[in-house]
């Protein structure tokens, strides 16, 4: 099986059911195929060669879910675009992994505008209107709202084009082979091309819909853009299934996003700890009742067990899955069964069908229960490497093996326990310190929204600890008071040396944390 068979399953058992709703514009899974196949076909057109990559640089909306598997029924390669991102950053990733075709919508013109300023290799553009901008090798083409091309002429100018009767579709792909290219800037900033086969994704998608007991009757809100691994899984599983994705990209007015959930009867809800952070601290979400509402789920780093306690607290009857992942797995390692959500508060829960996780020293040996070392995952979901970046990838991935870099340990009944990153264990005056320990004392003040611990360099101390705090609406609150609440939970060692309170944390637009940002500006206390 690969990816695009999902969608094959689908229409072959719900062709009339809709699998994609926008606002006012829905599409049945009938039609979603039928103009994924119109794409693949103008895409074989073009002779790139199995295994060409296309960059999407597309919002959350029916279009991207036709060019994403459009794409893939052309025996392509995706690369998800972060549209967030700047020209530059763009232009970086398209030539880095050499996209020769960009599918893109025209309200990213700034960004496409930079792009095309000087030559990045791609030589087709498929745009819905025709830009102002590019260069005489840029071949540009304007889809309709199916993403189909009138008139997919050949261009003399383009010698890679090809007779559309010269070519056959090839509807399957091997499973080993490359299916996507997603770009993660991790904690450094640097991107890096993360490659993952229809095996990496086809095993998590199955194993993700087993443990969730997703079904054709599910309805998913979808805040989280589909460029993000996290959303990529979003769409991935509810196609996979049948079941309908429902797409607002609003977040920025969570009112709006939670009429949505209403309105449309959606039975499942994903976030990041942001996103649970800003709905349970500046919205009515908590007061709401959703009575169709079946489930939770976060992922996208640790969420303090006060937000979770919160979250179980205003849906008592609601299933919250806690979960745990990586790009570079493809990306579900782990989740938190419900029933167990109690229990075993502050746990990342057991490995997925297939997956395993094991507790490694530096040494790379295996750890008994209750000790700390770096979380070790093996299985079908661990990715190929990462586009020609040989000497990161052998960081990470040894013989079959995803180093994840995280800190945890395993407790007595197998599930495990995340402490920190490697990365993000704090030296300072000769004490190991976790940056999470910290965030989750914070967040447990009531008057505190979110707040994002960094170590900061020191000549004294090697790195003095740096909080940032954006505290709830209407509360003022001093460094003082903070400190106080502090100083009761923690070791004087891991109090903050730095406070900064802020308006807003700068974020990923999938609502991560951009932790490198943080650690410019220094207001000691």
């Amino acid at each position: 099986m690969n990816l695009n068979q999902f969608l094959r399953q689908s229409i072959d058992s719900y062709p009339d059911r809709v699998a994609v709703s926008v606002q006012d514009r829905s599409i049945t899974y009938r039609e979603l195929a039928d103009a994924a196949d119109g794409l693949a076909n103008n895409l074989r057109r073009l002779s790139l060669g199995d295994g060409a990559r296309v960059g999407l640089l597309l919002e959350n909306s029916i279009e991207y879910t036709i060019a994403y598997f459009g794409v893939l029924e052309a025996g392509l390669v995706v690369v998800p675009l972060d549209t967030s991102a700047n020209g530059n950053t763009l232009r970086f990733i398209l030539a880095d992994c050499g996209v020769k075709v960009l599918i893109a919508q025209s309200h990213f013109r700034r960004q496409l505008k930079v792009i095309f300023e000087t030559d990045c290799g791609v030589e087709v553009l498929l745009c819905d209107s025709i830009p102002n901008f590019g260069s005489r090798s840029l071949r540009a083409l304007v889809f309709d709202r199916s993403l189909q091309v009138e008139q997919f002429d050949v261009s003399e100018t383009t010698p890679s084009l090809k007779a559309p009767e010269a070519i056959s579709l090839c509807r399957f792909g091997k499973l080993h082979e490359l299916a996507a290219i997603f770009y993660t800037s991790g904690s450094t900033g640097v991107s890096k091309g993360v490659m993952l086969s229809h095996l990496n994704l086809v095993s998590n998608t199955l194993s993700t819909i087993e443990y969730l007991n997703l079904s054709r009757d599910d309805r998913t809100l979808v805040i989280l853009p589909f460029y993000y691994i996290y959303g990529n899984s979003l769409l991935l599983t509810n196609i996979a299934c049948g079941a309908c994705l429902v797409i607002d990209n609003r977040f920025m007015y969570p009112e709006t996003v939670l009429n949505t959930m209403e309105e449309q009867r959606c039975t499942g809800f994903s976030g990041v700890p942001s996103t649970f952070m800003i709905l349970l601290g500046r919205s009515t979400f908590a007061s709401r009742q959703f009575p169709h509402m079946r489930y939770f789920t976060q992922a996208g780093g640790a969420m303090a067990p006060e937000i979770t306690r919160k979250l179980m607290h205003a849906f008592p009857n609601k299933e919250i899955y806690i979960m745990y992942g990586q790009t570079e797995a493809a990306p579900r390692v782990t989740y938190l069964p419900p029933q167990r959500l109690a229990e075993k508060l502050g746990s990342i829960g057991i490995p997925l069908t297939g997956i395993s996780v094991t507790i490694m020293d530096e040494q790379e040996h295996e750890l008994p229960v209750g000790k700390t070392g770096e979380l070790v995952v093996s299985g079908d979901n661990v990715m190929m490497g990462y586009w020609r970046q040989p000497d990161e990838e052998q960081e990470v991935l040894r013989d079959g093996l995803l180093f994840t870099g995280d800190l945890g340990y395993k407790d007595e009944d197998g599930f495990l326990f995340i402490i920190g990153r490697k990365k993000e264990i704090i030296k300072t005056g000769g004490n190991r310190v976790s940056v999470k320990e910290i965030e989750e004392c914070l967040i447990a003040n009531e008057n505190i929204l979110e707040a994002c611990v960094v170590g900061v360099s020191d000549r004294l101390l090697g790195e003095v600890i740096k909080a940032v705090i954006v505290l709830k609406p209407g509360i003022e609150l001093e460094t003082k008071e903070i400190l106080l609440h502090c100083r009761r939970s923690l070791a004087d060692f891991k109090v903050p040396k730095i406070i900064d309170i802020v308006e807003a944390l700068p974020k990923y637009q999938s609502g991560k944390i951009i932790k490198h940002l943080l650690k410019n500006e220094q207001h000691e206390v």
